[in-house]
Formats: C-alpha cells, structure tokens, sequence
C-alpha cells in the first residue's frame, strides 16, 4: 500500500470546536492571588493608544458607537434566530423605545466603578409642578444644591418663565435627582456592593476601563466588527486580561439568572469580546467575569467567574454566525424562517406537534 503524499494534505474542520488547552484560560485562584499580593498597590492607567495594534480601541458615546455599521454581537444574536433578524436589527429599522429618564441599572453600572457616585444622589422635594408654588420650591432646591443665592420669586412671575428658570438651574446641578423610593434602593446597593465579598468587587474594577469601544476586522471574513463591554481590565491591575460584564436581573436565585443567561444567549457575547479585544489589542482576553444585580428587592449583587467550555461555546457560536453573515451579503438574500424548510420546498415548512401533545388525551371509555 502506497503511503499518502502529506505535502498534499489539507486542514480538516475541528473535530470538537469547543476543545481547548487547559493553558488557555486563567483560573480565578490565579487572579485572586494576585489581587490580594497587590492590595496596595496603585492602579495602572490603561492606555487606549497602546491597547489599538490591529484597530482602534476609544473612549466615545454610545451613540457613536452604535452608529458605526461594524458587526455588534447583538446583531450576531438576531442572526440564531435567522438571517433575515440580523437583517433587520443591522439596518435599525425599528427604533427601540426611550428609557426613563432614570435607569437604575445604568446609574448601578457606574457607580460600581465610581463608588463617590453613590453620594451623588439628592432626593426630589415632593412638590406639584404644575403650580407657580411647586416649581418655585424646585428652582429654590436646585439653588441649594448649586451653593446658588436663593432667589425670591412672588406670583407676577409667570408659568412658563418660572419653568424655564427652573430648567437651567437644573442643568447646572451636578447632582443625579431621584425619588424618594430609588434613594432607598440605592442605599442598599451601595451596602451591597461594600460588603460582597469582604469588598472583591471594587478590587476587580480598580483602574478598570468603562465605555470604551473595540473597532477592528474579522479575520477570516474580512467584515468590520465592534465590541463594546461594560468594563475591562488588565493583567497589571487583576493578574489576567479580563471582560467584566454587568447584568441587571429580576431573578431571584442564581440559578434563575444563569438560566436566563443561556436563554439571552449571553455566551456568544461575551465570546465574541474576547475574540475581537484579543485581535485589536494583541493581549490574550481570556477572562469574563460577570457582575450579576438585582433590580428586586433586596437588591444583592453577585460575581460570577465564567466557565472556560461555555466561552468556548460562545467563540463558536460567534464564528458560525459571521460566516453566516458574510455569506448573506455576497448573496444579497437574507433568509428568514423559510431557510427551515426543505430544499425545493419554497420556503413550506413541515409542522408536526411534538409528542407530549398526544400524551393530553383523554382516555375514552369503550363498551364491550
């Protein structure tokens, strides 16, 4: 038997796509080692200059950011569902609704990394502002706030002039104006966030980055990807090159919220980060570590260190779903539902029940 010419063998796909070496991620012993033999230490500044070797790593807003037409994981998640959902949400057809002008998650994101936020907050006096009295009273709490001159204001003013006054001593407050029932939540989350852990969270996050955005190329595809994470960090500040992802959930158990997280598709995320920060920056970013908050009472929080098999799940996820992606654009089609039909089928899927459905039947009684 002729033996095979190896000069003329070619690389075959991966036999098991989610194996990896047991080098590849860093355990959490290893960070928290570190951590705790460098307690004292200061913070090394992350430099984004440094960090953009093959793309660019910048500190901008988020409507900058999702105004750029990279490929986001968000629009990789649609494309699970089908192309055609990728589609949709990449060409933003359908705007999303506004959020309130007071997001607890976003003020809890923040102040995570910011502790001095929590004491940023001031309780608005309960006031009708829909009278002359009521938005004298705000102008007067908004002048306090700013060490202004309290101002007199008596009833010849009028409406429209007292509520334009009252909007610019607004802007100028660098206080965040909350309800009565929000100053309580944040309260417990600034316990909370003290006492988890004998105070791990602030560690992690000490000279973390936050709003920051990764621009850069896909490899194999050659199309522009983004990722932007809630936080990162370095291994000169932590030990290990980490993602620090942060979640608000309604669960109310641990358990729940990972469940969720595999129902959100959370893993192809948090993948495509480390692929993408690791491709830009030259780094390895092999580390998600996830900061889980309750939006419910009692408002606990949790860390999470991510399990390097779910990581390598998401990474490949995240490559299925941009070849896919690649080849809808050189295609022009983006198929939705219809891509489940059989070939030849024009897109007519074949519906049968499941099983459970026929175990429902009722016994019939039948007489002999």
């Amino acid at each position: 038997m002729e033996a095979p010419n190896l000069n003329t063998l070619q690389v075959g796909q991966e036999l098991n796509p989610l194996a990896y070496a047991s080098g590849d991620y860093p355990t959490k012993d290893a960070m928290l080692d570190y951590i705790m033999s460098h307690m004292d230490d200061d913070p090394v500044e992350i430099n984004l200059t440094e960090l953009s070797v093959n793309g660019e790593v910048v500190k901008d807003d988020m409507q900058t950011y999702l105004s750029k037409k990279h490929i986001g994981s968000s629009g990789l998640k649609e494309c699970l569902k089908s192309p055609r959902a990728f589609y949709y949400d990449y060409v933003k057809q359908f705007k999303e609704q506004e959020k309130p002008y007071f997001e607890l998650g976003t003020f809890a994101h923040m102040a995570f990394l910011e502790p001095e936020l929590f004491d940023m907050v001031k309780v608005a006096p309960d006031v009708n502002l829909a009278s002359k009295d009521g938005v004298i009273k705000m102008i007067n709490f908004y002048q306090e706030l700013n060490s202004d001159v309290i101002s007199f204001f008596d009833k010849t003013w009028k409406m429209a002039d007292l509520k334009e006054r009252m909007i610019e001593e607004k802007k100028k407050c660098k206080y965040q104006i909350i309800q009565p029932d929000h100053f309580a939540i944040i309260e417990a989350l600034r316990k909370n966030y003290e006492w988890y852990g004998g105070g791990i969270i602030k560690q992690i996050l000490k000279g973390a980055r936050a709003e920051v955005s990764f621009y850069g190329i896909h490899e194999s595809t050659g199309l522009g990807v983004k990722v932007r994470p809630d936080f990162f960090n370095i291994a000169e500040n932590i030990g290990v090159n980490a993602v620090i992802s942060f979640k608000t959930t309604r669960c109310d158990n641990i358990n729940h919220f990972i469940y969720n997280a595999a129902q959100m598709k959370y893993e192809l995320s948090e993948g495509m980060y480390q692929e993408i920060m690791t491709s830009i920056t030259g780094r390895q970013f092999n580390v998600t570590i996830m900061i889980m908050m309750q939006t419910v009472a009692p408002y606990d929080v949790a860390v999470l260190w991510w399990d390097a098999e779910d990581l390598q799940l998401g990474k490949y996820k995240f490559e299925n779903s941009i070849q896919t992606v690649k080849e809808c654009f050189e295609q022009n089609w983006f198929p939705g539902f219809d891509a489940n039909a059989e070939s030849g089928s024009y897109g007519i899927i074949d519906m049968k029940l499941p099983e459970w459905a026929m175990k429902e039947l009722a016994p019939v009684d039948v007489e002999i």
